[in-house]
C-alpha cells in the first residue's frame, strides 16, 4: 500500500475518533434522560396498586410505620392523593423541568395531589392536577420546608404539609415562617460541644485545686522563714542595745 494511502487512512481514523469523542456527551444525555421516564413507569405501577409508595432502600431514614402515617395524613386532604417516597436528587425544586410528579400524573392519568418526597424529607415537590377543590399546594409545601429541620423524616414532612394546606394560612406561613428548628445533627453537635465545655471546666477546676494544694507547703515554708527572720532581727536589736549601754557605763566610771 502506498504511503499516501496509509496517511489518508490514519487521518480518517483520527478524525473519526475525535468526532466520536465530541459527540459522546451529547449522545449520552438522551440515555440519562431516558432513565427518568422508566423510573416514572416503575413508580406509577406501584401507585396503581397502592397510592402511597415508600422505598425500601432507605430503612435508616424511615420509621417502620412510615406508609401508615403518610396514608393517614393525606386522607385528611379530602382529595385523591398519590405519594411516592423515593430519592429526589435532581428533581422537583432543584430541576423543575424534570418534575417527577408531573410524569407520574401522565402515567396514571388521574387527577389529585401528587407528592414526591425524599426519605429524609428535605427535598421533593407537591403538585395538584385537576379536581374541583383546589388546595394551596405549592405554598403549603414551601411553608412546611421552612418550618421543619433539614433532616426531618418523610412522614413528618407530609404531615406538616397537610397541616399547612388545611390551615387557611398557607401563603402567610410561607412568607413569614417561624424560626426553623435545629436538625438532629445540629443538636448532637451542640450536645458534644457542651460536653466538651463542661469537661474543660472540670479540668481547669481540678488543675487550679491541685495547684493550690501543691502551693500550700511552699507558702508554709515561706511563712516560717519570715517568722524566723523576724525573731533574728529582734534578737540582734536587743543585743546591740545592751552593748551600747555597757559602753556608756564604762565611760562614766573613768571620769
Amino acid at each position: 500500500m502506498r504511503p499516501g494511502r496509509l496517511f489518508l487512512l490514519a487521518l480518517s481514523g483520527a478524525l473519526t475518533c475525535m468526532f466520536t469523542g465530541l459527540a459522546g456527551p451529547a449522545a449520552a444525555a438522551p440515555l440519562e434522560r431516558a432513565d427518568q421516564p422508566s423510573r416514572a413507569d416503575h413508580l406509577a405501577a406501584a401507585l396503581r396498586r397502592d397510592p402511597v409508595y415508600v422505598t425500601d432502600h432507605a430503612p435508616r431514614s424511615l420509621p417502620p410505620d412510615a406508609a401508615a402515617r403518610i396514608r393517614a395524613s393525606v386522607a385528611r386532604l379530602g382529595v385523591p392523593a398519590y405519594v411516592a417516597v423515593t430519592p429526589t436528587v435532581g428533581l422537583g425544586e432543584e430541576n423543575p423541568a424534570d418534575s417527577l410528579a408531573a410524569l407520574l400524573r401522565d402515567r396514571l392519568g388521574k387527577d389529585g395531589v401528587y407528592i414526591v418526597v425524599d426519605p429524609s424529607g428535605g427535598h421533593g415537590e407537591a403538585r395538584q392536577f385537576g379536581g374541583s377543590r383546589r388546595l394551596p399546594v405549592d405554598d403549603a409545601w414551601w411553608a412546611a420546608k421552612f418550618e421543619l429541620p433539614h433532616d426531618v423524616s418523610a412522614p413528618d414532612m407530609v404531615g406538616r404539609f397537610v397541616d399547612v394546606a388545611l390551615s387557611g394560612r398557607a401563603r402567610e406561613r410561607r412568607d413569614h415562617p417561624r424560626p426553623r428548628p435545629e436538625s438532629a445533627t445540629r443538636k448532637a453537635l451542640n450536645a458534644d460541644d457542651e460536653a466538651d465545655r463542661r469537661a474543660d471546666h472540670v479540668e481547669m477546676a481540678a488543675f487550679g485545686g491541685g495547684a493550690a494544694l501543691s502551693g500550700l507547703p511552699l507558702l508554709g515554708l515561706l511563712v516560717v522563714r519570715r517568722v524566723r527572720r523576724g525573731k533574728r532581727s529582734q534578737g540582734n536589736g536587743s543585743q546591740g542595745r545592751g552593748r551600747r549601754k555597757g559602753k556608756r557605763g564604762r565611760g562614766r566610771g573613768r571620769t
